[in-house]
């Protein structure tokens, strides 16, 4: 059985990714739903190096959790996570690449298109 999560704002989230799951393509938002329901000391955390390391073009890496900043990075890359530390933010954003939240990305791709599950 899976454990609620206390916090509203990833509670609305959730809420959200599950609706969106419905829609035709939604297999993405399903697997994130479902990531984003584990306890919490099962919560995924990621360095901007792993991000690299998984880089392919024209795709948008999404993190179940928080991007933290260690590693190098060398490319442009979109990233949307759960939350991002400011020396993440700081270090994809100033390579050109995007840091977006998974709701700001699930509006501008409904079908989860091109995206990357990194957990």
């Amino acid at each position: 059985m899976k454990s609620k999560t206390t916090d509203e704002t990833r509670q609305q989230l959730i809420i959200k990714l599950k609706r969106q799951s419905r829609n035709p393509g939604g297999r993405i938002w399903r697997n994130l739903h479902d990531d984003l329901q584990s306890a919490r000391r099962i919560r995924v955390t990621v360095n901007v190096g792993d991000l690299q390391r998984h880089y392919t073009r024209g795709r948008v890496m999404v993190v179940p959790g928080k991007v933290l900043g260690d590693g190098i990075i060398e490319d442009k890359l979109s990233v949307a996570a759960v939350a991002f530390s400011a020396q993440a933010r700081a270090k994809i954003e100033g390579k050109g690449g995007q840091c977006l939240t998974i709701e700001e990305f699930m509006e501008k791709n409904p079908t989860g298109k091109n995206a990357l599950i990194i957990s």
